[in-house]
């Protein structure tokens, strides 16, 4: 098994999970310091954003463990890239695989992956509070098998917010407050009956889904 690494000297190494060391061809480098790293459900792309504004994809050869870089979007120049979160499709409705990504722009965004490169294609964006935290969002691990597809965002507005991205208006569903500092990242367990989201204070608040 390996995992995707990368630091503040622009660099991404693919290590090898067993025996802690870096897997020979699995390197390459990015124009600035690493930020956030993100492998498709199958691991044969992996996607990279740095402090500088831009997302790289690069092929993963499974057999030799080989990184090739493959293409770059410049989300926006000078703006980190704080998140990315890759689901192989969406929902029912739209199976196109997909990418959510963070970049201190005010806003979510969603883009669609359009090719075997990794190439990448802006679908919609979300507004929320994003300007210098390094703030994460995910995908809900069940969105595929109901009606709709749900994302969670933390933002420096001190709130969790949810967006629905098959839905073309008020597309925000939902808002959870109470953190007294703007909130950094979101997880959910397996079947989204608890949420945990933690804050710049140092906070972290468990919720609990509510029962129907």
């Amino acid at each position: 098994m390996v995992a995707g690494v990368g630091n503040a000297k622009h660099n991404v190494h693919v290590m090898n999970i067993s025996t802690g060391k870096k897997v020979k061809g699995g390197s390459s480098k990015l124009t600035g310091r690493v930020l956030a790293l993100s492998f498709d459900a199958p691991g044969r792309l992996l996607w990279a954003g740095d402090d500088r504004g831009s997302v790289f994809s690069f092929l993963f050869d499974m057999a030799t463990g080989k990184l090739t870089k493959a293409k770059r979007l410049v989300v926006h120049e000078g703006s980190p890239v704080t998140s990315i979160s890759a689901r192989s499709w969406v929902s029912r409705e739209a199976r196109d695989p997909s990418l959510l990504i963070n970049a201190c722009l005010n806003k979510l965004l969603l883009y669609r992956v359009v090719d075997n490169e990794g190439t990448l294609q802006l679908k919609r964006s979300f507004p929320i509070e994003q300007s210098s935290h390094p703030v994460r969002s995910i995908f809900c691990p069940l969105m595929s098998f109901r009606q709709g597809a749900c994302v969670v965002t933390g933002s420096e507005d001190m709130c969790v917010h949810f967006f629905d991205v098959e839905r073309a208006a008020k597309a925000a569903v939902n808002k959870l407050q109470g953190h007294s500092a703007p909130v950094l990242d979101v997880s959910f367990n397996c079947d989204e009956s608890l949420l945990a989201s933690s804050d710049a204070s140092g906070m972290v608040i468990v919720w609990r889904r509510e029962q129907k």
